[in-house]
């Protein structure tokens, strides 16, 4: 149990999240190939990955490291967190890490907009 925390505890996305961030997020969320990923069902695997991936390209993840990596002559990407291929993590972290990111997309989307 104490490995679950430990690597929830070092998950961190940007504290000041802008327009321009916005537009970065769902402008990769909108290049991922399938766009199912706009498709906010919970259950579904393929939208939490996108929105992991998508926030990893947009650079809203400031801990652990994050990457992506486009192939020179195919120009296809991967992705990284924490220095693992996303594909290849365990199903409930890409969950509740995608899931991270939606919050906080919604909760920023609903705040009662202050002065500018």
């Amino acid at each position: 149990m104490t490995a679950v925390k430990d690597w929830k505890k070092e998950f961190a996305l940007k504290e000041q999240l802008t327009q321009g961030d916005f537009e970065a997020l769902e402008m990769a969320l909108l290049d991922m190939p399938r766009i199912v990923a706009l498709m906010r069902n919970a259950d579904m695997s393929v939208a939490h990955g996108a929105y992991l991936r998508a926030a990893i390209q947009a650079g809203w993840i400031t801990a652990p490291e994050c990457k992506t990596l486009v192939g020179e002559t195919t120009k296809e990407r991967a992705f990284f967190y924490d220095g693992k291929n996303v594909d290849d993590l365990h199903p409930t972290h890409v969950r509740w890490l995608g899931q991270r990111v939606v919050d906080t997309h919604d909760s920023i989307m609903n705040e009662d907009p202050k002065n500018l």
